[in-house]
């Protein structure tokens, strides 16, 4: 994959740099809370922030199920260096509600990752919304207006969804509901895109520089951003610019693809390969 980073700030229509300055102050530990930090994206997320300069400024908080409280457990602890704590919480339960509100009590970011893994297709419910990552999302959006939270950063990280139509018929339209459900709240949020992820991951590294002529317009050619540079890009964010700064901020961040076919050595067939 040839790393050409694009980074577009949309409602400031102006582009970023994609390494942030390591100086900018904080006042304060962050404290965010992660939904869905044992899925596709959760691990680089917390990756990025084990390997941020200011890690020791964020204070992390694991948002699972109790049926996925082992896994979350183990997955903290391949991070001793992080001020890493879990929370198990029924987001449909009769509890749900008291159990968000310990939860998300002092959190100043709530960023989701949640996905899928109910099975469930398109023939079993009308769009994303309905599925039960996304169900668990809204539940926790609401907590977090009540809990007083300065940030959320919805599921997003792929196709963008903001300009999509209500009345839309694509199945990912479910993440555009959720984003008038926000709005509803009154609840600040970021949004960050990132296209596709590629099916073999390259090593992580740290975000190349970036100048203006360098972007890259939206939805050409197709892309392909690794999940640890959509987490180094977004602990960037929230790290380095602060909250208040990239509060209603809608950005991307994506690689250039150059895929190519090789003939695998082992088996005789045609694999896909990823070009770095």
């Amino acid at each position: 994959m040839r790393c050409n980073i694009a980074i577009n700030r949309q409602w400031a229509r102006k582009s970023l740099p994609s390494v942030l300055p390591a100086s900018y102050p904080m006042s304060a530990p962050l404290t965010i809370a992660i939904l869905g930090a044992t899925g596709t994206l959760g691990p680089s997320l917390l990756q990025a922030i084990a390997d941020h300069p200011k890690m020791l400024d964020a204070r992390i908080r694991i948002l699972t199920r109790p049926t996925s409280a082992e896994k979350a457990h183990n997955l903290a602890a391949r991070y001793p260096t992080l001020y890493l704590t879990v929370h198990a919480v029924d987001y449909t339960g009769a509890e749900a509600e008291t159990g968000l509100a310990a939860a998300l009590r002092g959190v100043d970011v709530v960023l989701s990752a949640v996905g899928d893994d109910s099975g469930l297709t398109r023939k079993d419910v009308a769009h994303s919304g309905l599925l039960p990552g996304f169900i668990a999302q809204d539940a926790v959006a609401h907590a977090a207006k009540a809990a007083g939270v300065k940030l959320f950063v919805p599921s997003e990280f792929g196709a963008p969804t903001h300009s999509m139509a209500l009345n839309s018929e694509s199945y990912i339209v479910g993440k555009r509901y959720h984003h008038d459900f926000l709005r509803k709240l009154e609840l600040p949020y970021m949004l960050v895109y990132a296209g596709m992820f590629p099916e073999i991951e390259p090593a992580p590294t740290s975000l190349p520089q970036l100048s203006p002529e360098d972007l890259i317009p939206l939805g050409q050619p197709p892309f392909e951003t690794s999940r640890y540079r959509v987490a180094a890009y977004i602990v960037q964010l929230l790290l380095d610019r602060g909250v208040e700064a990239v509060a209603g901020g809608i950005y991307v961040i994506r690689g250039l693809r150059r895929d190519r076919g090789a003939v695998s050595a082992e088996t005789g067939k045609t694999e896909w390969v990823l070009d770095v």
